[in-house]
């Protein structure tokens, strides 16, 4: 009986210990139907390695699937980084949890198919809280999230992308071919707050060339290039959660008079494929 208890006792310790802090899934679908599926969280103890008691398994050695395949792995650092093959392959990735405001580690996925475009779809709603609002699924190298074409999705807003091939038709860094001579897609996705949307992103609106009028403003702002010749694709203001609000676009005039007060982001895509994001504040009107 002793020793049932004591084995009772290590399984619930094994169930706690693998247990982690958070995860979500990512589901993927190619344009003819096939369709794979990634987990990815975060844990105190999680590592940007194979973590086995995770549940983390290494399918390095395991072929690609020839229809649609779908992975988490370190070959794009490795090769871009240090001129080598990665050394992991996994389906599921529980990364290291940091504190709050503290950008999380990213994740590479690497997608093979022929068959373009792919749909993600996951659970948005698992992302509405402050520590979370601001993570991503981009096509964009993250170590420069605003200054350059491809998109990045905030997950705590919609609930499904569908998105087009990554390389070589965006950028030939954003992907490689591997030793079989496969085409490889690569994206990235991290964890964080709303400020992983605005780091980085005042370098361009510190030039005398750009500015937004006024900043706090009560209900109208005024984006001004100073004579220089930008044409502006789409405008979008986000709130906090990083979700898409209603405004009324008129030329280089922004009406904010259907949304509350509070904290924004505007972001400007221009035709040229340039993104540029800043800050803005609404405030009430003084009587």
């Amino acid at each position: 009986m002793k020793k049932l208890y004591t084995l009772f006792f290590l399984l619930i310790i094994s169930q706690f210990v693998s247990a982690q802090e958070f995860s979500f899934q990512m589901y993927f679908e190619d344009a003819i139907g096939n369709k794979d599926t990634l987990t990815i969280g975060f844990d105190r103890n999680g590592t940007d390695t194979i973590d086995t008691e995770f549940g983390e398994v290494n399918l390095i050695s395991i072929p690609l699937d020839t229809s649609f395949d779908v992975r988490i792995s370190n070959e794009w650092q490795n090769r871009v980084y240090h001129q080598m093959p990665g050394t992991f392959h996994t389906k599921k990735q529980i990364i290291e949890q940091k504190e709050c405001g503290v950008w999380y580690s990213v994740n590479s996925i690497d997608i093979f198919t022929d068959n373009w475009p792919v749909t993600m779809h996951w659970d948005s709603t698992l992302f509405v809280d402050t520590c979370l609002n601001g993570s991503l699924f981009t096509s964009v190298n993250p170590g420069g999230w605003w200054d350059t074409g491809g998109f990045r999705e905030v997950l705590g807003g919609n609930s499904s992308l569908t998105f087009e091939p990554n390389y070589p038709y965006h950028d030939d860094n954003y992907g490689y071919i591997n030793e079989n001579n496969d085409t490889i897609d690569v994206f990235w996705q991290t964890f964080g707050d709303f400020s992983i949307l605005i780091l980085g992103t005042d370098e361009f609106a510190s030039n005398e060339d750009f500015q937004l009028y006024p900043n706090p403003t009560i209900n109208t702002i005024t984006i001004d290039f100073k004579g220089q010749d930008f044409n502006i694709k789409e405008i979008q203001v986000l709130n906090m959660n990083g979700k898409s609000q209603p405004i009324i676009v008129s030329g280089k005039n922004i009406d904010l008079t259907k949304i509350p007060d509070g904290l924004y982001l505007i972001r400007l895509t221009l035709s040229n494929g340039e993104t540029i994001t800043k800050k803005i504040i609404k405030k009430k009107a003084v009587n």
